[in-house]
């Protein structure tokens, strides 16, 4: 389901008209705003058309969640998803939406919020995953969807590829590390934010045996060679490109953006795709069995100009790890909403909970 939204419509179209009618210094009109199908949990996002100086165009404003109502992340930085974006606009072929405005002050619409241009393509959806049926990957042929990865894969070799040099500036993160040193801040941000997870939920103070053996686990088997530090887009996975066909159009969802190894983006794309293929199972619904597979995933990524991923399977164990503390926060939220039950052990809140149990060896 897309994120509730608590303001009226049209108030919000309106306070929006009036923005760019300060901003652009002249009459604009905003038409009525709609949300794209398929949208997260994390912000909202609005579609509408513009039209001042005589023309009309299409725009999407995206903005800060409630952070007082179970946001998924501790910290949301719009500024930070618009600089990523035009940081892989200036210094790469990487397709990704214009971003003309970042409005950092709340008074406006209740909330910063930033408007990109619209660019038109197909996406896969989350709610209700791809794999259920009903997108357009099921028209594909095994040979287009293979093509479709390889796409996939290719987005991410080319955002590392970018000139680490061209990293400094933009306030993405701390310039400068190794690539080891990048992994261990990152796994010292999955600790932070595994504590803050937990906070408000229905369980006190209870912990996750799971999680926890799951960061242990992570610790323990870290790789010794990283590789350089690099762009991590942070929710790297087909469902967040927009596609002509095979070809992608436009890299959506900077809000995990990061820097870190290339492993990072790789395992993620892996592990989304297997932890949407397990619901499949459940359901008995065929999916997509031969899609996203880590080999494939990581020949097609290695063919397209990316390093080799050493330890790739701790990578796609940490997205595992990842993933389900984003659930602790997603699930509790759903049921604080009332549309689902909270359960009895918070172990229960991960979809995800076997997935995760095989890969650290957690009985």
């Amino acid at each position: 389901m897309p994120l509730p939204s608590k303001r009226d419509p049209e108030q919000l179209r309106a306070a929006l008209q009036h923005w760019f009618e300060r901003t652009l210094g002249g009459p604009a009109e905003v038409g009525a705003l709609s949300i794209p199908e398929g949208s997260g949990f994390s912000s909202e996002t609005l579609l509408f058309d513009l039209t001042h100086d005589g023309g009309t165009e299409q725009l999407v404003a995206r903005l800060r969640p409630d952070m007082d109502d179970w946001p998924v992340f501790a910290v949301y930085d719009l500024a930070k998803q618009a600089a990523a974006m035009r940081l892989v606009g200036a210094h790469s072929d990487v397709p990704v939406p214009e971003v003309p405005w970042v409005e950092n002050d709340d008074a406006h619409l209740g909330a910063p919020f930033i408007v990109m241009k619209r660019v038109h393509g197909q996406a896969l959806p989350d709610m209700p995953p791809y794999v259920f049926g009903g997108s357009f990957l099921d028209a594909m042929s095994p040979s287009e969807q293979r093509q479709l990865q390889q796409h996939a894969a290719s987005v991410l070799a080319r955002l590392h590829a970018i000139d680490h040099a061209q990293l400094d500036g933009w306030d993405i993160g701390p310039t400068g590390e190794s690539g080891d040193e990048s992994l261990s801040r990152q796994l010292d941000e999955l600790h932070r934010y595994y504590k803050w997870a937990r906070e408000g939920w229905s369980f006190g103070t209870a912990r996750v045996p799971l999680i926890d053996h799951a960061i242990e686990w992570l610790h323990v088997n870290r790789p010794t060679d990283p590789g350089p530090t690099v762009l991590n887009w942070g929710d790297a996975r087909p469902g967040n490109i927009l596609f002509d066909g095979t070809r992608p159009v436009a890299v959506l969802d900077w809000e995990m953006v990061n820097l870190g190894p290339a492993g990072v983006d790789v395992g993620w794309l892996i592990l989304l795709h297997e932890f949407f293929q397990s619901l499949s199972v459940v359901f008995e619904l065929p999916g997509f069995p031969d899609f996203c597979l880590p080999d494939d995933v990581h020949a097609d990524y290695v063919a397209a100009g990316g390093h080799p991923i050493d330890d790739l399977d701790w990578y796609v164990t940490l997205a595992a790890t990842r993933v389900a503390v984003i659930s602790l926060r997603t699930s509790s939220r759903e049921a604080a909403y009332g549309n689902r039950e909270s359960p009895a052990d918070p172990t229960d809140l991960i979809m995800h909970r076997d997935i995760l149990a095989a890969k650290v060896g957690f009985t």
